[in-house]
């Protein structure tokens, strides 16, 4: 009898955790990855009153630039037209399903965001998904489209399919929603997004800055879906038709044509787009092969004055209880004085579509021109107010903790001693991990 008291108890002590389990999980069942004609499509539309189709065209056009060269990889617009008010962008960016310091489950997902801008209004279509995974390639409709990703009755995911469908979901819900912010609209969530996700509001957008320089009052945003024009596709890019400023905006579309609104306060974003932010001891990766092969960038300044070189030399681990990043400058090195005359600084990595890049980083000094220029990466800001770039993949973030002057009495191989004899021998900064983003 008590055997069968004790059952029961942990029987029902189970149901609980079954619920919560099947309550998290119906944002993501029936229609939340919606499809047109068979095809897994996710859409949206954003009402401008007042604004015209120039305005939100330019606007949308500087946000979607700057979303895809923070995605990195081959993330690009593809094609432009501005007379007609259309953008096609093919997006490229890793889903991460799970993270530790051995092992690293993720995605690449590629799909087209299609955009047609008109008077007043914004359409958005983010359609052809594609997964590359290990030596796998799969499209949205045979891994997260109801038929295949759900059971019979439409209640739970199936396993092996789960983790693409919510990561998916995730990541349109969080595109949208900063398509949102960039026009300058008070978040909030539509009716549509009742199977969707909460937007994860640490992945706030770059052009969220320009949206809270506003001295004007957010205007309500009515999201619904909508049937998105049919224009070229992004895996056939026509020649594009770039708006004359590429810089984001200081002031959006619709504080423009509500310049008379009161005055209202804006949270303040991060300035960190496309990066989930992840504890220390969840960095992805082999730090040997990320720095011997593949190399880093060491940052170091401000935003009024900064400077990055390329490293290869490093590591991570644990010094006075506390998450550590080791690295090495040379005293003649531009980027030095910076680093001593700051306290924080950034590791930054990346993948082989950067190489030439860090190439150029690593043969050109910041005393003799524009690095950043000619290296053509782009700069962004931490909420610390260190710098790192939008190309990365990974960005730690790191406080200086100790900083050494390596010595030649300090060296014990004696053919790396003889090889240095003569020359200026490098100074280990050891700096305390604050904040790790990753793509």
């Amino acid at each position: 009898m008590g055997k069968k008291i004790c059952f029961f108890m942990l029987a029902m002590a189970c149901i609980p955790a079954i619920l919560r389990a099947d309550d998290d999980d119906r944002k993501y069942l029936a229609g939340a990855a919606p499809e047109v004609d068979g095809k897994v499509v996710f859409t949206t539309d954003f009402n401008l009153p007042g604004v015209d189709q120039n305005s939100i065209y330019e606007y949308v056009y500087n946000w979607l630039d700057n979303r895809m060269k923070a995605n990195g990889n081959g993330s690009r617009i593809a094609y432009a037209d501005k007379e007609k008010g259309q953008i096609v962008a093919f997006g490229e960016e890793f889903l991460v399903f799970s993270s530790t310091a051995l092992s690293l489950d993720r995605s690449l997902m590629s799909y087209n965001l299609v955009v047609l801008c008109k008077p007043g209004k914004c359409e958005m279509q983010l359609e052809r998904i594609r997964y590359s995974y290990g030596e796998d390639r799969y499209t949205a409709e045979e891994q997260i489209a109801d038929k295949v990703a759900l059971n019979k009755k439409k209640t739970s995911i199936y396993r092996g399919y789960k983790k693409f469908r919510v990561n998916t979901i995730d990541y349109v819900d969080e595109l949208f929603d900063g398509a949102r912010i960039a026009f300058g609209l008070k978040e909030e969530k539509s009716a549509s997004s009742l199977m969707a996700p909460q937007v994860q509001q640490a992945n706030a957008t770059l052009v969220t800055q320009a949206a809270s320089a506003t001295n004007t009052q957010p205007v309500q945003v009515t999201e619904t879906p909508v049937a998105a024009p049919v224009v070229a596709e992004a895996t056939t890019p026509a020649p594009v038709s770039v708006p004359a400023e590429t810089a984001v905006s200081t002031q959006s579309p619709v504080a423009a044509a509500t310049a008379s609104a009161p005055q209202t306060a804006s949270d303040s974003p991060l300035s960190l787009q496309g990066y989930k932010r992840l504890s220390p001891d969840k960095i992805p990766g082999n730090i040997i092969k990320m720095l011997n092969e593949d190399w880093m960038l060491i940052t170091a300044g401000t935003d009024q004055k900064f400077n990055m070189m390329t490293a290869s030399w490093g590591g991570l681990g644990t010094l006075y209880g506390k998450p550590m990043a080791i690295c090495f400058i040379n005293p003649t090195r531009y980027t030095y004085q910076l680093m001593e005359t700051n306290n924080t600084y950034t590791l930054t990595f990346y993948t082989e579509a950067y190489r030439e890049a860090l190439n150029y980083c690593g043969s050109h000094s910041g005393r003799d021109g524009d690095k950043v220029k000619g290296s053509g990466l782009t700069p962004v800001t931490t909420p610390s107010g260190s710098k790192a770039f939008s190309e990365a993949w990974l960005i730690i973030e790191c406080r200086k903790i100790v900083g050494q002057s390596l010595s030649h009495d300090a060296l014990f191989d004696e053919k790396i001693k003889s090889d240095w004899v003569g020359k200026q021998l490098h100074k280990m900064y050891i700096g305390e991990i604050v904040n790790v983003w990753a793509k």
